[in-house]
């Protein structure tokens, strides 16, 4: 993942020399954004609750598998530590889904359910979400928490990718906003794009997550923005998001840093 980093930071600008009025608001009040919502507040008094449960549960694993080496028994506090979206990550998601207000969301991947809780504030109280978790136990978890903070408009279903994808999409009929985070393997995760492709709206965003966690999701990343039609692509390192407005005109490529990180970025040379 150090290669890819490095290869990363390199090519990656800043709002300064961002041309894209589309983009540039993007970086600006989403990836740069610093307002605190109350939902983070929220959201992170469930992570703190999470973390302290030591109950062991059945993980059942359909994807390419954890860094961390952990077997089928794993404690709720450690799921919650390394397999759930982080803090910073959640806060982007709401700002996304705030920024775009989608009315039908799709989640790959619920874990705990800290991202779908993050989507579904973040988007218009009249969005449907609908999010898919493989491991039984963690989807339980996951609906127990849907539940705790009265979700709404938020619907979870458990099994396997290949038979509920089918299934949440022909219930959603439209998507304006997936978010993909499971199966970090490159045929599944360019199988279910070219699932997703048929149901979106002309300004959809698709957000892959973990688009350098190994060299085969690399590939598959760009794979991804390479495909007839994606008209822009967004590479964060950590996710990247895919476009497929024909407003934008032409078919661009952003890699994008937060201007903290490159403050000597400045628009003056390119």
């Amino acid at each position: 993942m150090l290669k890819h980093f490095i290869k990363y930071y390199l090519r990656a600008d800043t709002k300064y020399r961002i041309h894209s009025p589309f983009v540039f608001k993007l970086l600006k009040d989403v990836i740069e954004d610093d307002r605190y919502y109350y939902a983070f507040d929220v959201l992170n008094t469930l992570r703190a609750r999470l973390l302290q449960k030591n109950e062991l549960i059945e993980v059942l694993d359909l994807g390419a598998g954890s860094r961390k080496g952990q077997g089928n028994k794993r404690k709720i506090s450690e799921i919650a530590k390394t397999s759930v979206s982080p803090n910073w990550q959640c806060q982007f998601l709401f700002r996304l889904a705030n920024q775009l207000q989608p009315q039908r969301v799709l989640e790959l991947g619920s874990s705990l359910g800290l991202s779908s809780l993050a989507l579904r504030f973040g988007s218009p109280a009249s969005a449907k979400l609908m999010t898919l978790e493989g491991s039984p136990e963690i989807a339980r978890l996951a609906a127990e928490n849907f539940s705790l903070l009265g979700a709404s408009n938020l619907e979870l279903i458990e099994g396997p990718f290949e038979k509920t994808l089918p299934e949440a999409l022909k219930k959603l009929e439209k998507i304006d906003m997936a978010f993909i985070d499971g199966h970090h393997l490159k045929e599944p995760t360019l199988l279910y794009f070219e699932q997703i492709l048929p149901f979106l709206n002309k300004n959809a965003v698709l957000v892959f997550d973990d688009i350098y966690w190994s060299d085969e999701m690399a590939e598959a990343w760009l794979t991804l923005k390479q495909h007839p039609s994606v008209i822009l692509s967004i590479d964060l390192f950590w996710c990247g998001l895919l476009f497929f407005s024909p407003d934008f005109k032409e078919k661009q490529h952003f890699t994008l840093i937060p201007s903290n990180y490159k403050p000597w970025q400045l628009g003056f040379w390119r």
